[in-house]
């Protein structure tokens, strides 16, 4: 009698438990809806509120996280901005980390926030400083801007098509598996880039940008 209880227990459990994962998978994708002229943000299939705040650029490190989600509390946020670091993503060509990421989704379901994720890529604030470091190692096929007297600076050039191909192969793999880890729709956005611009050029001097202009 025990051990049929405890079978049909079990049963219950796992059914109740495909059931829930069967709810979760059924979530919508999160949505701007337009409506009479005006513009609403719907989570969950209903309008969305966001009450967000931005961590510093380097704090979506899992060391950093335990400073982070009491200053979320404080403010009575909702929503939170965390970059995802190119460099962690893939420190080894081809190779992709996802630690970071499932640590950001884990950590902010059970403080029960959503996340609006930051690619920080190509660029951050102009530069390429969290490209992987096997990028930032070969400049001649990772190209920096160069300046009208022929100096490197400290930007990304937007006509390396190497930088281009090797960003989208990462950004690819990284919605892909957000994709597949987060059905709960924790995250609510992405932003592709983030600050593309230039330092100390107003654009590259490069001959293939001069080809172009």
């Amino acid at each position: 009698m025990r051990m049929t209880s405890a079978v049909l227990a079990a049963f219950m459990a796992a059914n109740a438990a495909a059931t829930l994962e069967a709810q979760v998978k059924e979530r919508p994708l999160p949505r701007l809806v337009k409506k009479d002229g005006r513009f609403a943000l719907f989570v969950d299939g209903e309008p969305y509120l966001m009450l967000g705040a931005q961590v510093h650029n380097s704090s979506a490190w899992p060391a950093m996280l335990p400073k982070v989600w009491p200053a979320m509390e404080y403010l009575n946020v909702n929503t939170v901005e965390i970059p995802v670091y190119w460099e962690q993503f893939e420190a080894r060509r081809g190779v992709f980390d996802y630690t970071v990421i499932d640590t950001l989704l884990r950590e902010a379901r059970q403080h029960r926030v959503r996340l609006v994720l930051l690619w920080f890529g190509t660029w951050k604030n102009g530069s390429q400083h969290y490209m992987p470091e096997w990028m930032k190692q070969a400049p001649e096929r990772y190209p920096h801007m160069v300046d009208k007297n022929g100096r490197a600076v400290d930007s990304p050039s937007p006509y390396a098509d190497a930088s281009l191909e090797a960003d989208k192969t990462a950004f690819t793999a990284f919605m892909r598996h957000l994709k597949a880890a987060d059905p709960e729709r924790t995250v609510i956005m992405v932003q592709v880039e983030n600050e593309p611009g230039t330092w100390g050029s107003v654009r590259d001097y490069s001959p293939a940008a001069q080809k172009l202009f």
